[in-house]
């Protein structure tokens, strides 16, 4: 169970990591369910410590909220992806740098929140950069965290132990992932198609 649980960890949090602006146009309900899904083990594991059944079934209420959500608040599609990935996002960096640990994780929550905010108010403007970057930082503390869940108290992926090292292979990987989403992005839209508004001006390079 430990092991599929990490290995499933591992999977979404590539998958967010490397296709996280092709999913929103391609496939946006499975992207707002891995979304959900990684906020509820995040939050469960803030709120227990450890990845277990209450991770699990909050992973799983999250990703099929968040699916629905795409259906029914679909005009504000935007928004609400600015909002959970905003929150996954200060739970990803939380969990990455060791702070979801700070004041019984109080602190990991607070920044969950004002990340949700500021990504709900900033997707509108600066969307495609904000889906890259966010998925990116996101999918690279998911496949650590997975990676720490299978493989426990080996410092090359446990922040607790081995100092800086799993932070800054976070970083990397979420640089590779920015990096590879970029270089991507002119062969996606002509994959898909698709005559979306771009926010910023990253896309148009």
């Amino acid at each position: 169970m430990s092991l599929a649980i990490g290995v499933l960890m591992i999977l979404t949090g590539l998958a967010i990591m490397a296709f996280g602006l092709f999913m929103f146009y391609a496939w946006l309900p499975l992207l707002y369910a891995l979304f959900g899904f990684d906020v509820g083990l995040l939050l469960g594991r803030a709120f227990t410590g450890d990845t277990g059944t209450t991770a699990i079934f909050l992973g799983i209420a999250g990703a099929f909220i968040l699916g629905a959500a795409s259906y029914i608040l679909e005009p504000y599609r935007r928004v609400l992806l600015g909002v959970s990935g905003g929150i996954l996002f200060g739970l990803s960096v939380a969990a990455a740098f060791g702070l979801d640990g700070w004041f019984g994780g109080f602190f990991g929550r607070v920044l969950a929140l004002v990340c949700g905010a500021v990504g709900g108010l900033l997707v509108p403007r600066f969307f495609d950069l904000f889906v890259v970057g966010a998925s990116a930082v996101s999918g690279a503390a998911m496949v650590m965290t997975g990676a720490n869940h299978i493989l426990p108290g080996v410092g090359f992926f446990d922040r607790s132990t081995g100092g800086v090292l799993p932070s800054l292979i976070t970083v990397i990987l979420a640089v590779a992932g920015v990096s590879w989403q970029y270089s991507n992005i002119a062969k996606w839209n002509q994959m898909l198609s698709v005559d979306h508004d771009v926010s910023d001006a990253s896309t148009r390079n």
